[in-house]
């Protein structure tokens, strides 16, 4: 067995303290407080809960659009050898009496919302749950008839895989729901947070994006992984992204263009997406997989990068390993800042930054990172970065605050 041989970030940065956040290491799943379960969509998280809470002891009930689409899911589960102890109906009132019943469309919000309210129709009695990050939770509230029984919940990594179950209350959840849905997510073997948003979507768009940019700009998915593996992380951003599919970011792009919000166009992920990469399950993404297998370095990936940066004009640079790994921690520190106003406590801002980003545990999380960092030299290092790369590196003002906090203790 090999021993990964863990670097400092950068010259002066932080070393490991083995300090890693209370509560980090979950207990063994529990029973199942659950026999019937209904799950609502086709999005590739609602095949995968189908199959965890199957596989965790309940009765599922997957309700597709169409015929079409139930063909699609019963064929994805049938390869998956998955198929055992799931229902695949198109009669949204299968889902009546059913203990929890799921929106995993993962679609736009007027969709889920619409979505909600069907399951919410056939499955009164059930506890409601919709799964997927967004930002509009009461806006989906809204949609049923009783708010205090619904919570929006979101997973680290695409079910079945269940290492970490984030919980966002409507402006109502009930305490009961909340206590059962934490009963639930336990019992799939999940390490459960209860917050004001979701925050291991906002720490992978920013880890997403400044991978990206790094390979715009004249680095490489491979260059980039190797930097970040180094520092610790459980699999570099690129290879990472590759096993959650990369349709996922660039459906993000895609509601973040038309909100206004995207803060900086960044053409290659894009471009991937149109030529059919997708990550490890199309076998091409940033890397190839040959044969379903490991990843392989791709150097069309380069040349497409290159062709890029020349359209746009963005000249091509070279980055040493700490550099990647500044533009790496950086933003995501600038997102911590921005998360904490929240009123998040450390430790699961810790917790979910290892579970979602597979970020060092022995350096304690990104956040207990960032305080032995310091946020005035945070502030400094993305400030010397924005006067190079412009307005997408603006350090943002809750960072600008804790960095004054810092100057004001010292």
């Amino acid at each position: 067995m090999t021993t990964r041989v863990v670097v400092p970030a950068w010259p002066g940065a932080p070393a490991p303290d083995g300090k890693a956040p209370p509560g980090l290491h979950r207990t063994l799943p529990s029973a199942l407080p659950c026999r019937r379960a209904s799950v609502t969509g086709g999005s590739p998280q609602a095949l995968g809960l189908a199959v965890a809470l199957t596989r965790a002891g309940a009765s599922v009930t997957l309700v597709e659009e169409d015929i079409h689409d139930a063909r699609r899911a019963r064929d994805a589960l049938t390869r998956a050898g998955a198929l055992g102890g799931i229902a695949i109906v198109t009669d949204p009132s299968a889902a009546r009496g059913c203990d929890l019943a799921v929106e995993a469309s993962g679609a736009d919000t007027p969709t889920r919302a619409r979505a909600l309210a069907a399951l919410a129709s056939a499955a009164p009695d059930a506890l409601w749950a919709t799964l997927g990050a967004t930002d509009d939770v009461p806006t989906l509230a809204r949609a049923v008839p009783d708010p205090a029984r619904l919570v929006a919940i979101d997973t680290a990594a695409p079910p079945p895989s269940m290492d970490l179950v984030e919980l966002v209350p409507t402006p109502r959840s009930s305490a009961d729901t909340l206590t059962r849905m934490r009963a639930i997510a336990r019992a799939l073997g999940a390490d459960v947070v209860v917050s004001p948003v979701f925050l291991g979507a906002r720490l992978l768009a920013r880890l997403e994006d400044a991978a990206e940019a790094l390979v715009f700009r004249g680095s490489t998915p491979w260059e980039v992984d190797a930097a970040a593996e180094a520092f610790g992380f459980a699999l570099g951003p690129c290879a990472a992204q590759d096993l959650r599919g990369l349709d996922i970011a660039h459906a993000r792009h895609r509601a973040e263009d038309r909100a206004g919000t995207r803060p900086c166009a960044l053409p290659v992920l894009d471009r991937m997406v149109h030529e059919g990469r997708l990550g490890r399950k199309g076998s091409v993404g940033w890397y190839r997989y040959p044969g379903g297998g490991g990843r392989v370095i791709d150097p069309l990936i380069e040349d497409l990068a290159r062709e890029e940066a020349h359209f746009a004009r963005q000249p091509i640079r070279t980055f040493s390993d700490d550099d990647i790994r500044q533009r790496l921690l950086l933003p995501l520190i600038d997102e911590a800042a921005r998360l904490m106003e929240t009123g998040l406590v450390p430790e699961t801002l810790d917790r979910v930054s290892i579970h979602a980003l597979g970020f060092p545990p022995g350096q304690g999380g990104l956040w207990h990172f960032a305080e032995r960092l310091g946020f005035s030299r945070a502030l400094t290092m993305m400030e010397t970065i924005a006067a190079q790369d412009g307005a997408p590196w603006r350090p943002s003002p809750a960072l600008i605050t804790r960095a004054g906090q810092d100057r004001t203790s010292e």
